[in-house]
């Protein structure tokens, strides 16, 4: 397991911090970043000696629910807009059915 950890020179300008954040909170000195870093992994590995444990989840992001079975949303603007489609679709098939009977019309005359 790889946990960040920030290890700074004190004020004094002599000794170093290591700090580990949660889930651990640590903080050690120590007089060279190494020792900080080793005096670090070790409260962390007495922690965990004692009986804490880390463990990882993974968690999906929940995104809305499609709409079901491709609906649309009940408004006037989707009214107005399914009304104007019903429209030309009423007049396309209007112009086939004339289209059609016209065309069996002459189909019969020229017979």
């Amino acid at each position: 397991m790889e946990l960040p950890v920030l290890i700074e020179r004190l004020p004094d300008g002599v000794h170093y911090t290591a700090r580990l954040g949660e889930p651990f909170n640590l903080t050690v000195e120590a007089p060279t970043p190494e020792e900080a870093q080793d005096r670090i992994r070790e409260a962390v590995r007495r922690r965990l000696d004692q009986g804490a444990e880390l463990r990882a989840i993974s968690v999906r992001a929940s995104s809305p629910a499609p709409p079901e079975g491709g609906r649309l949303p009940d408004d006037e603007l989707t009214r107005e807009w399914l009304q104007a489609v019903r429209q030309v679709r009423d007049e396309a098939d209007e112009a086939d059915r004339r289209r059609l009977s016209e065309g069996a019309a002459e189909g019969k005359a020229a017979s």
